[in-house]
Formats: structure tokens, C-alpha cells, sequence
């Protein structure tokens, strides 16, 4: 009833999973960008345990990471609630661990994650924001309040290669330099630890992240030696329990998968004994009806699912300046037929896309690719700010905005069409 699917392939599809000598789970975002994302990904994890599909060849649940390093990013502790290594920044024990490793008061509570930043900005609670390589003017939920928390902020930093919405909104930009332009390493989703080489030099009067990181910590008074990749990872092997044997120059051309012990060997498979906390312990959740819908379906019958196109990626900053532009020139709404007809709209048209925090006009490509009532587009483009659309939603445990549900209702422009081709 909820997802059109029939029944009976759902319970084909069960089978064929279960009697599989070994079957592989792949989620995207297309799981946790709602508001049951977490519980979701829990109940993944339920299936792959209850069938045995898990710690051996061909098996496994894999997140899809939206980006090239988002796993590197959560091991080295950019979140809220967890310090670098997965470590509890509440537990005491952990605390002084990080106190004496830092030689500097680390904090013990647990900050906000990035819908409580704007909440917190908006509110006049947080005063600055650092934002590293992100465009969230244009690429975060509800993008009327995004703006509203930025404008809010007594100091804004942004760091970036381009001047993106946000940047243009920023107190002070620092030019960062591009994966090109430095060394470190990614992180896969299948933790594999991979070195990141510089082929070029920066341009002239931009550095690579870590670098100003560090220039900003010793003009506060913190000293810190110059950036390297080696030197950033004998750091890291210290305080990140399962990077303790990582060594820059032991890395080679396919890198290592974590944990790695201290001589050096990695671990290409995880949970083939046993979990971490022993047994595998089981979670249940109902089903549950995104709120965005239960407030908006009378007023607004539609329902809009963001994607990405693979000629682009993300706010476009970087593939909007590549002849990638040439092949895909605009955001586009994906329309079923039924639906075009029932609203006198035609391939090609432009349409008034409204939800309850604004509107935008977006041109129409009528298609069978959609379900009715279903609709779809994406967010490269700034001349559309689709995002003006989205709700602040989020799944209730990360937080990852509910991008994947958005209420609107549509019509045909009126004289949009004319008023961007005189433009």
C-alpha cells in the first residue's frame, strides 16, 4: 500500500536474499535521507544478521557514502557526540585521554549537529561557524532558514575553492586548495585507508585544509608544526585505536583496510566470530509516516524526492566549471504523464513548485521514469535554489535531513517561460 511495490516480489526478493549462500545489502541515500533513516539502516543490519549474511565473502551491509570521504570524516570524530575513533566524548575516561593527549581541555558534552547550528544561530545561541568545503546555502534543507541562520552569525568563515552561495555570505573567506593540491588520505566504505597524492601545487595564495587549520591554531596560540600527511597520520595512530599501524609510506597504491594492527597488518574482513559487543543484538521499529506528509498531503498532494545526476555533483561548484555543463545544462522536474495532463503541463514547460516554506520555478521533463504522484529533481543549479522547497525534517537520530519527502503542490508558470528566454 505505502510503496506501489507488489507484494509478492517483496517476498521473492526476501527469499532469494535469505537461501543465498551470500547476498550483499547496498543503501544509499535513498534510506536515511527520512525521517526513520537510522531505524532503517537498523533493521538492514536485522536482516543481514537473522540470514547469516554477514563476516564472510559476498556478504555485508554497505552504506553507500554519499561522498568520497564521509568515512574518514566520521572515524577522525566529526560528529557531535563522538570524538576522533568512535570514542564517547562524555566518558570521563575518554575525557582525560583526549585532555593529556591535546595538553588542552577538551570539551565533555555533546555539541550540536548541523539543524541544531541554524536552530542555535537563528536563536542568537551561536555566534560563529567555520564551514569547511560545504555549501549548505544552497545544497541544506529549508534554504530561506539556512540563510537566515547565516545572516544571524556575528563571524562567518568559509573556506572554499569557489565562491559559492555561501561563501558570498561569509565575513571572511580562506581559499582552499583542491584534492589535486594536497596530501592526505580518504577513507572508503569498506575502510579502506588511501593515500591522496599532491600532483600539483596550490595556487598562488591558497593552502591545503590542514594547513590553514594549523596557521589558525598557532595564531591562537596553540602550536602546531606544519602540516603533512605523515606527520597528520603518526598523530592520528596515537589517539585512533584501529589506526595504530597506519604509516604514510606503508600505504602503497591500494591502501589498508582498518583496523590496522600496530605491525602494520590490516583487517579485510570484519565480524566473522563474533561483533563487537559480542552477540548481534536485534532493534524493531513500526513503520512510521514522515510528519511532512501527515501535516501537508490536503494542501499539498505531491510528493518531491531529490537525487543527483551523475553529470553533476551536488551544489555543482565544481562540476558547473568542467564541459560537464554542456551535457546537462539545469535542474529538471521529473513529471509522470498522468500527472502532467491532470495539471496542463507539457515537456519542456516551466512549473510553479510551492510547499509550505516557498516556491520555485523549474523547468518540466515529462517522464515515465516516475510514479504518479511522485516527483523528482536535483539541486545543482543556483538559479533554481530547489532547496527554497525542502523541509527541515531529519531522521530523529542523525539528523540527515529528509530530503527524500518533501509535500508540494504544482502548476504551470505563469509566463516564466517568456520572462527567462528575454533574460
Amino acid at each position: 500500500e505505502e510503496t506501489g511495490v507488489d507484494k509478492d516480489l517483496v517476498k521473492e526478493a526476501a527469499l532469494a536474499y535469505a537461501s543465498s549462500k551470500a547476498a550483499m545489502e547496498f543503501h544509499g541515500l535513498g534510506v536515511t535521507e527520512h525521517l526513520q533513516g537510522t531505524f532503517t539502516v537498523q533493521l538492514i543490519a536485522d536482516l543481514a544478521m537473522i540470514t547469516g549474511n554477514i563476516g564472510k565473502k559476498g556478504a555485508g551491509v554497505n552504506p553507500l557514502r554519499g561522498q568520497n570521504n564521509v568515512q574518514g570524516a566520521a572515524d577522525m570524530g566529526a560528529q557531535p557526540h563522538q570524538g576522533a575513533g568512535y570514542l564517547d566524548v562524555t566518558d570521563p575516561e575518554v575525557n582525560s585521554r583526549y585532555n593529556a593527549f591535546y595538553r588542552a581541555d577538551v570539551p565533555s558534552h555533546i555539541g550540536f549537529k548541523i539543524p541544531e547550528m541554524f536552530d542555535a544561530a537563528i536563536a542568537g545561541d551561536l555566534k560563529a561557524l567555520w564551514i569547511i568545503g560545504e555549501d549548505v546555502v544552497q545544497t541544506d534543507p529549508n534554504t530561506n532558514k539556512v540563510i537566515a541562520a547565516m545572516e544571524n552569525l556575528e563571524l562567518l568563515v568559509v573556506q572554499e575553492l569557489f565562491m559559492t552561495e555561501t561563501a558570498m555570505r561569509a565575513t571572511v573567506i580562506l581559499p582552499g586548495a583542491s584534492f589535486l593540491e594536497k596530501e592526505g588520505t580518504f577513507t572508503n566504505g569498506e575502510r579502506r585507508i588511501q593515500r591522496v597524492n599532491r600532483v600539483v601545487e596550490p595556487l598562488e595564495g591558497c593552502k591545503p585544509d590542514g594547513q590553514i587549520i594549523v596557521d589558525v591554531m598557532n595564531r591562537m596560540g596553540y602550536e602546531q608544526p606544519d602540516y603533512t600527511a605523515k606527520g597528520m597520520l603518526e598523530e592520528i595512530s596515537q589517539i585512533v585505536p584501529f589506526f595504530k599501524g597506519v604509516k604514510w609510506d606503508e600505504l602503497g597504491d591500494n591502501g589498508k583496510q582498518w583496523p590496522v594492527l600496530e605491525d602494520g597488518t590490516d583487517t579485510q574482513m570484519l565480524h566473522i566470530e563474533e561483533f563487537k559487543r559480542g552477540k548481534g543484538k536485534f532493534q524493531y521499529y513500526d513503520y512510521q509516516k514522515s510528519r511532512e506528509v501527515e501535516r501537508n498531503e490536503k494542501d499539498f498532494p505531491y510528493i518531491i524526492t531529490t537525487n543527483r545526476e551523475l553529470e553533476h555533483y551536488n551544489c555543482g561548484a565544481m562540476t558547473r566549471r568542467t564541459g560537464n555543463v554542456e551535457i546537462l545544462t539545469e535542474d529538471l522536474l521529473l513529471v509522470h504523464p498522468a500527472d502532467a495532463k491532470k495539471e496542463g503541463i507539457a515537456d519542456g514547460d516551466f512549473v510553479c513548485v510551492e510547499s509550505a516554506r516557498g516556491k520555485v520555478d523549474i523547468k518540466a521533463a515529462v517522464t515515465e521514469q516516475m510514479k504518479p504522484g511522485i516527483l523528482s529533481s536535483t539541486f545543482h543549479f543556483p538559479e533554481v535554489m530547489l532547496n527554497i522547497i525542502t523541509s527541515d525534517e531529519h531522521c530523529s537520530e542523525a539528523m540527515c535531513p529528509e530530503y527524500k519527502v518533501v509535500s508540494v503542490r504544482i502548476r504551470k508558470s505563469k509566463g516564466k517561460h517568456k520572462q527567462l528566454a528575454e533574460a
